[in-house]
């Protein structure tokens, strides 16, 4: 409705690379990323004859944040940005995340949260005792037999499950998949199964939560050797029939933005996921040289020269939902007239750039609402 001509923006970081492999890695950078947009944006302006009309920058989630260092970096080439759940400033050591998680369990049903952290305290007790493991390999619908060689193997393990309740709380909706199982479920229908006490203990009630997932999404077991996807990361081919960003994205995560979850705050249910854990894959993927020293010094580049919440700039919208814990890390509340936030209640991540429902809720109608009129004002 605000413009005749829209383009969406596909990262092929390094268009002549052959592979993935380190050398070709070098050049993945958000920097990079974005003088891409600068390009794209010059060369399709002059080419279609655009240069005199008034760009707008969208993005979601890392794309939003991208958007928003554009519209920062390059004001003269976008009139105005909106980022839509878009984190703000690098971190290393994202604890907070967690406990996003757990006010978001907490606001909707503290008897939820309860049981949740119930359910993971006995599947910790149960790692212990190897008496247990084809229990939880059956319960859990495991790839392997489960052998927990290493820290980095339970570690693994732990991570794989809490995802589930994490993915639940972040993106807060119903979705299919491509054959209309169901493979996503709102906090609601989360916590009525997490309470429900007919359906056995907290754990017995996760199990029947991750049996239903894995069945549609993850064909039929869930991966939890650290060997395994150590194999599965390392691997530097390029199939552009079937590309993953798993290896990439943890790239970038080891040298610009760190967001490593942990369960280091004591204000969140889950256990088994340090720091370490995560450096030590940075470590195994790339090599001894992608250590804590880099890692930091990575996230310490990026917020100086982007300037991290310190935000200066015009005519740039923060959307994010209270639900998506995401929002910890990026911009909440209105820093000026015209570097606006709007804070959508009972949301998850990016739901403003989702396609409209008739089950949207009031708030996400008025957040849509909201945005379009404020690019509008801007726009005139």
């Amino acid at each position: 409705m605000l413009s005749q001509s829209v383009f969406f923006f596909f990262f092929f970081f390094c268009f002549n690379c052959r592979d993935l492999s380190i050398a070709s890695l070098s050049y993945l950078s958000s920097r990079q990323a974005m003088a891409d947009i600068v390009n794209f944006r010059t060369k399709v302006a002059k080419k279609m004859g655009l240069t005199k009309n008034k760009w707008v920058v969208f993005g979601g989630s890392y794309g939003g944040s991208l958007a928003v260092w554009s519209r920062i970096k390059h004001p003269d080439l976008f009139a105005a940005a909106a980022g839509s759940s878009a984190p703000i400033l690098a971190k290393a050591n994202f604890y907070e995340y967690f406990e996003g998680v757990q006010r978001s369990l907490g606001t909707h049903n503290s008897e939820c949260l309860k049981a949740v952290k119930e359910a993971f305290d006995q599947v910790v007790e149960m790692l212990k005792l190897p008496k247990y493991y084809s229990k939880l390999e059956s319960d859990f619908m495991l790839c392997k037999k489960l052998k927990l060689n290493s820290v980095m193997d339970t570690s693994l393990l732990l991570n794989r499950l809490i995802m589930f309740v994490t993915v639940t709380v972040q993106y807060n909706i119903n979705a299919k998949n491509n054959k209309g199982n169901q493979v996503l479920i709102r906090i609601k229908e989360f916590c009525d199964i997490m309470t429900n006490s007919s359906l056995g203990s907290p754990y017995y009630r996760f199990v029947r939560i991750i049996h239903s997932v894995v069945k549609e999404e993850y064909l039929c077991c869930l991966a939890t050797n650290y060997d395994d996807k150590l194999k599965s990361f390392s691997d530097s081919s390029i199939d552009y029939h079937n590309p993953t960003k798993g290896r990439q994205w943890f790239y970038q995560s080891c040298t610009e933005f760190g967001f490593f979850k942990t369960t280091d705050s004591m204000n969140q249910p889950f256990t088994g996921l340090p720091l370490s854990y995560y450096v030590q894959q940075c470590s195994d993927l790339f090599g001894p040289e992608f250590n804590y020293d880099k890692l930091n010094t990575g996230v310490m580049s990026t917020n100086e020269y982007y300037g991290g919440f310190s935000v200066r700039g015009s005519k740039i919208i923060f959307s994010n939902g209270s639900f998506d814990p995401w929002h910890i890390l990026g911009i909440t509340k209105d820093i000026s007239e015209d570097l606006l936030a709007v804070f959508i209640k009972g949301e998850g991540h990016c739901s403003d750039l989702t396609a409209r429902r008739d089950t949207d809720s009031a708030e996400l109608i008025q957040a849509r609402e909201k945005i379009f009129h404020i690019l509008q004002k801007w726009l005139k």
